[in-house]
């Protein structure tokens, strides 16, 4: 018998391998329009989405690049602290207003509304005038006559002493102006100290406490005032507080 194949049997063989290819390359079934549309609504909104994810990814990098560069990282530079850039608190700015103000033109020392009257330096013991501040006080102190540098050597005893320094760095005093209490208010006849009433340097006494600014302004009127009594003498100068 011949090896050849029947024609019946080749014809069989090629159509199974014609069926075979053809479901091999079958093309997909249409798909409607609509369907379409709605895919590639589904790929924009896909990519909107996408990009939208890249930027945000931009901008925190950028961000803390920035951040970096601003605060410094581990190898790089730090902005200065900002305790260093401080503004004065308000205690500095409540220290600089004068607890007390003494207008030697008017004679009067001003103070919490209430206004004292004053006897101060005489024309040739003029009262420095600036901000000065409360340095010391004493219920009972003696004071040298040359405080301001006059040369005198007799000394002179007041109650309510409150020590002051001028801006040039002196000492001067606001005290009890017991030896003639008719000038506070009236004329000045004071070495430069300035000089209250007993019961008004005892109330000034009381609400003055070291480190207070005393500001004094003006200048003493030219009227004359009369002669001064004269001081009492307690012992040997030198002996002020």
């Amino acid at each position: 018998m011949s090896d050849e194949p029947r024609p019946a049997e080749s014809h069989r063989k090629l159509a199974l391998a014609l069926h075979e290819w053809a479901d091999d390359h079958e093309s997909p079934p249409p798909v409607p329009g609509a369907e379409i549309r709605r895919r590639a609504v589904r790929r924009r909104h896909r990519r909107h989405a996408s990009l939208a994810t890249v930027g945000a990814s931009a901008v925190a990098a950028v961000s803390v690049v920035l951040s970096m560069a601003f605060i410094g990282g581990k190898e790089g530079h730090s902005s200065p602290p900002a305790a260093t850039l401080k503004a004065p608190g308000p205690s500095s700015a409540a220290a600089s207003v004068p607890a007390a103000t003494v207008n030697l033109s008017r004679r009067e020392l001003v103070v919490g509304g209430r206004v004292l009257p004053i006897s101060a330096g005489a024309a040739r013991t003029p009262t420095p005038t600036g901000r000065m501040t409360v340095t010391g006080k004493y219920e009972v102190a003696v004071l040298p006559t040359d405080t301001l540098g006059l040369g005198r050597r007799y000394e002179t005893k007041a109650p309510w002493v409150i020590r002051l320094r001028t801006p040039q760095n002196r000492t001067n005093y606001i005290v009890a102006f017991t030896v003639d209490e008719k000038a506070p208010g009236n004329y000045d006849s004071t070495t430069g100290w300035i000089g209250l009433r007993r019961s008004d340097a005892e109330w000034l006494y009381r609400r003055l406490d070291p480190g207070a600014v005393v500001a004094v302004v003006g200048a003493a009127p030219t009227t004359s005032a009369p002669a001064a009594p004269t001081p009492v003498r307690t012992g040997p100068a030198g002996t002020a507080p």
